[in-house]
């Protein structure tokens, strides 16, 4: 598995990403859960071009694009970013979210040179927020009734984890990430 920048992804990666992205079972879970045109897409990875503030790669898996993640709102000089993911809704559940986990959480503290992780999660992704505590991430606040879904306002959880934090926590799940990977 590895990550490719969506800016210098082929064609064929990009529209992948976009199906993905309009999955039932990945849009439920994102703040905007339109079903995002061609034209929007596109749109946006033009936005990304010299953005210095957002990293945005393409997983991809056995030379097709099983999901993607991002760094966000990066702050160069305090050292931290918000950082998201999605996969394809027929690879949920069987680890390669974990993978990506421990891949992005590597790149942010060792490549990318942060010092602080971020992210929010809606409340009803209780699976998610597992997957990040297992992580080491910290539960830091809630924004209560902060996003409206299917007509329900519902809680936003924030988490965050520090680079010695993630130091810690690399060496208990590493061996956990070694297996999945040879599956």
């Amino acid at each position: 598995m590895e990550f490719v920048s969506l800016v210098d992804a082929s064609e064929s990666i990009q529209s992948r990403i976009r199906e993905l992205r309009n999955q039932e079972n990945v849009r439920k879970f994102m703040y905007t859960d339109h079903e995002i045109s061609t034209e929007e897409h596109a749109n946006w990875i033009a936005s990304l071009r010299g953005n210095k503030r957002q990293q945005v790669f393409a997983v991809v898996r056995d030379g097709i694009a099983a999901g993607l993640v991002s760094l966000s709102a990066i702050n160069e000089q305090q050292k931290h970013a918000e950082w998201a993911f999605y996969i394809d809704e027929a690879m949920q559940g069987a680890g390669i979210g974990s993978i990506i986990e421990f891949k992005l959480l590597d790149y942010a503290f060792n490549e990318a040179g942060l010092e602080k992780l971020n992210c929010e999660v809606l409340a009803t992704n209780q699976p998610v927020i597992r997957l990040h505590e297992k992580f080491g991430f910290v539960r830091e606040g809630v924004r209560r009734k902060n996003v409206v879904k299917n007509g329900e306002r519902i809680d936003v959880v924030l988490l965050g984890i520090l680079k010695d934090e993630w130091i810690v926590a690399r060496e208990k799940i590493k061996p956990v990430i070694e297996r999945a990977q040879r599956k």
